[in-house]
């Protein structure tokens, strides 16, 4: 059985029209513009109104155990590419994962700047297993914070200097 496509005789001019149109409608836009760019250039003044905001600042007190109903698990490591030496932290569960209500992350970098983050949740309303930030530190050692609020109290669970390592090269 053919096809009116198949039948001897027949051209395939949609494909050839179709062709034609498309390296047209790509050339001519390339010939609307003057020589020279067209125009002068016009610059717009923008008001730029930066507030400072309050100092991000490392939360004080000790590390606290939490209840053990409200025990969390949350997974500090630091990648070692001087490139990109980011510190990830990843929410792993824990009994206390349905109350859990936030996860902020504080690294004081070596370099003086304080960076403050919080882990979002994928959950509906709640964290999943997984939920994770990545934040930028340095080659040096940075101070590392999670403070996690769980039934409206805030909770310091962990607090460490975490210095950069390489990884070493093979043995020779």
């Amino acid at each position: 059985m053919s096809t009116p496509g198949d039948q001897p005789g027949m051209t395939p001019r949609i494909p050839v029209l179709l062709a034609i149109a498309l390296i047209a409608f790509a050339l001519v836009p390339g010939c609307t513009v003057p020589q020279g760019g067209g125009g002068t250039p016009t610059t717009v003044p923008t008001a730029s109104t930066t507030t400072p905001g309050p100092a991000v600042t490392i939360p004080p007190g000790p590390v606290v155990t939490v209840p053990p109903a409200y025990e969390v698990i949350i997974q500090v490591t630091r990648d070692p590419n001087t490139a990109f030496p980011y510190i990830n932290f990843a929410f792993r569960g824990g009994k206390g994962q349905y109350i859990l209500q936030r996860i902020t992350i504080t690294v004081a970098r070596s370099d003086g700047n304080v960076v403050q983050e919080v882990i979002p949740r994928s959950g509906q309303n709640q964290y999943a297993v997984g939920d994770s930030v990545r934040i930028t530190g340095t080659t040096g050692t940075d101070e590392v914070v999670v403070v996690v609020t769980i039934l409206g109290q805030d909770y310091k669970i962990y607090d460490e200097n975490m210095p950069f390592y390489t990884i070493p090269p093979p043995p020779p």
